[in-house]
């Protein structure tokens, strides 16, 4: 701490100093903002080179949505409807917008040309379109962590340490390292949402006193404005009161730009965007005084609220009305545009996405959940480890706000954060269907509120208890890397591995102008499809579970989709739908050929096709050269199978256990070929040999 005369020489110093001139102001703002610039591309340039080397790392299989919702469409947009992309009944219905799978299909397109370019292999040409829209992601991840430090610096100040704990919370986050960056549209939805959030005008929800600085539009300036990296339009300005207004306007702009696309993608998101604008629409004022009274000893706090009617508040209303149009409009007439270029019809997705899952009830078909799941088990695998900050974080951001330690602007932040992500959880309860990623978005705002209790806790200068600390954030990250790793390279790994293979076998068959079936006897959408098979040359079907889309409400309970049918009883139904199974390659071959001349249809692997009326059929099923389960059908398949050609050529290991009966037991690999199952005993034989040589090693010693 400075003395007393030291502070007094700097006071005397700085009132003896002259005035900086105006060109010297200039080029210490210019020398300011220079080293904001660099430190922030520091950041960002480091949290991008983290989250890509995330995503190459990522080895599992998470959501079916990761492909089906982005990764498919995608594919077929960028290489065509013949390409074999899966598009399951939500593309058909026109329940999702083109945007998001529209970003991946340019990714594709770029990926494919510089793969012709460079003449690649077959095998790098696959791991590039693999890799690719791992990558775009990675950036759009790397996005999301770099915009919570930014706006925890708004929050609590430059370079302050709740701003840094935020950065720690999202980089080490194990739910962060698991899900940002796989290809969902709630990755990009909130990416997108903290961007929105960073710009929103948060001062606007601030109580009026009468003593803000407006701008030229009558708008109240932001009292901690953030002008690192904006755009050279507002920091050249001449006016410095005009560059502040340009500066509010388009950040207002910007955040509601993004905050339509988030809605588009997501409808659901619209609950945050209300919440918010709620605390700017409808503003209250507060105060009070004490009432005395006899016969309560100190008298009786009589809190008094008001609304806030000051001329900045109006013009802020109305700015954020027709702002909110301008946007939301342009927004929507652009995706309308996508989604007429994509359908081929002029439609509107997040309609039909509110009357298909809440009017039709079809989010049933995937699942229910008791009412407190966001509760007991979403915000829990949210937060992991953090949870105990979160809690403590969201108790002091609504009920202990003390204006003598902290500024009103953080305070007021926090509040409406802390509101926001108590209120959309509990409004998404309503709805039967509940997944931990609905709320993801919500996972930012929670860490900038876990944030202060954690820098209080662990970053403070006091050394009391400093080796239990250490422990503590040691024993917290321990916990997290495990779980990151378990998440990302073990735990479902089977059916990428399984791809990887099958890939493999489409290589070596290409080399023979032959063509790789494969049928996937596995609940729907267990693996990736088209984005990860990658060859035109291998067709392949699954098991469908389409919803009852043709069923009154009342009915849904008592359908089976195909899937369902299927593990009622699984030799019934290959008995019923494929018939006995062929003993070799060739008369395979010939039972395919048999099928496509009696339905006139060249049998491809898809699901369905459109006959010469326009209408959809489901296309019949064939034995193929490969059949893939999980291993918890092998005994029962390999008795329906002794007998035939096929035989065991590859097992992929799955973790241990799993949540869902039928995925449990790793995945099995069925194949005609006589060398590709001869290898495969030769490779078991090996490896049994190997481990009984360990076993007699361990027992001698």
């Amino acid at each position: 701490m400075a003395s007393p005369a030291l502070s007094q020489a700097s006071t005397a110093f700085e009132s003896d100093a002259p005035p900086l001139q105006d060109h010297e102001k200039s080029s210490r703002r210019a020398l300011l903002h220079v080293k904001e610039v660099t430190t922030s591309q520091d950041v960002l340039l480091f949290l991008v080179t983290i989250r890509v080397l995330n995503a190459l790392c990522i080895r599992t299989f998470f959501q079916p949505d990761e492909y089906f919702q982005s990764l498919e469409p995608a594919w077929e947009i960028a290489f065509g409807s013949d390409s074999g992309a899966w598009i399951t009944w939500e593309w058909k219905n026109r329940l999702r917008s083109a945007i998001h799978p529209t970003l991946f299909a340019g990714v594709y397109w770029m990926s494919a040309e510089l793969s012709k370019l460079l003449q690649l292999t077959p095998h790098n040409h696959a791991e590039l379109l693999l890799a690719a829209p791992k990558v775009t992601q990675a950036v759009i991840a790397a996005l999301a962590d770099y915009y919570t430090w930014r706006l925890g610096e708004r929050m609590y100040g430059r370079r302050s340490n709740e701003a840094w704990a935020a950065l720690f919370l999202s980089v080490v986050s194990p739910w962060q390292w698991c899900v940002s960056t796989r290809t969902l549209s709630n990755s990009l939805e909130t990416t997108l949402t903290i961007i929105a959030l960073h710009q929103w005008p948060w001062h606007w929800a601030l109580d009026p006193t009468g003593d803000e600085e407006t701008d030229q539009y009558g708008l109240r300036e932001d009292p901690k404005p953030d002008q690192a990296k904006e755009p050279a339009k507002c920091v050249s300005a001449n006016d410095e009161n005009a560059e502040r207004a340009c500066l509010t306007a388009y950040r207002l702009c910007r955040c509601l730009l993004l905050a339509a696309v988030a809605c588009v993608l997501r409808p659901t998101n619209i609950l945050i965007w209300i919440c918010l604008a709620s605390f700017s629409l409808w503003r209250s004022s507060s105060s009070g005084r004490i009432l005395r009274l006899p016969w309560i000893e100190g008298g009786l706090w009589v809190n008094i609220t008001s609304v806030a009617h000051g001329p900045a508040i109006r013009r802020e209303r109305m700015v954020l009305v027709l702002e909110t149009i301008v946007c939301g409009s342009t927004v929507l007439a652009s995706a309308a545009i996508v989604d007429r270029l994509y359908y081929q019809k002029w439609t509107f997705p997040p309609l039909r996405f509110l009357y298909f899952n809440l009017a039709q009830s079809l989010s049933v078909h995937y699942g229910r959940n008791d009412w407190h799941y966001y509760l007991t088990q979403g915000y829990p695998l949210l937060l992991t480890t953090f949870l105990p900050f979160a809690l403590i974080g969201l108790y002091q951001s609504l009920f202990l706000q003390d204006p003598l330690t902290q500024p009103l602007l953080t305070a007021n932040i926090k509040r409406q954060l802390a509101t926001t992500s108590i209120l959309v959880p509990f409004m998404l309860s309503f709805i039967s269907h509940k997944e931990v990623r609905f709320i993801y978005p919500l996972l930012p705002p929670v860490h900038l509120l876990s944030a202060a209790p954690f820098a209080t806790y662990f970053f403070s200068t006091t050394s009391k208890h400093i080796t239990r600390k250490r422990l503590i954030l040691t024993f917290i990250l321990t916990i997290n890397l495990i779980l990151a790793i378990f998440t990302t390279t073990l735990y479902q790994q089977a059916p990428l591995t399984t791809l990887a293979y099958l890939r493999s076998r489409a290589i070596s068959h290409q080399s023979n102008n032959t063509t790789t079936t494969v049928a996937f006897l596995t609940p729907c959408h267990s693996t990736p499809w088209r984005s990860h098979l990658i060859h035109p040359s291998v067709k392949a079907w699954a098991l469908t579970c389409e919803p009852p889309l043709h069923l009154a409400p009342s009915q849904h309970v008592t359908y089976l989709d195909e899937a369902d049918q299927f593990y009622q009883s699984p030799t019934h139904w290959l008995s019923q739908h494929l018939g006995r199974p062929p003993k070799n390659s060739k008369e395979q071959q010939l039972r395919l050929s048999a099928l496509e001349t009696a339905t006139g249809v060249s049998w491809d692997g898809k699901v369905g096709y459109m006959d010469e009326k326009g209408r959809e059929r489901e296309r019949k099923k064939a034995w193929t050269g490969y059949v893939t389960a999980f291993g918890q059908l092998e005994e029962e398949l390999g008795g329906y199978l002794r007998g035939s050609g096929y035989g065991v050529c590859w097992r992929g290991w799955n973790g241990w256990g799993h949540e869902d009966w039928r995925r449990r037991g790793g995945m099995v690999v069925w194949c005609l070929d006589e060398g590709e199952k001869r290898a495969w005993r030769e490779k078991e034989e090996e490896e049994r040999g190997k481990r009984g040589g360990w076993r007699r090693l361990v027992g001698w010693w």
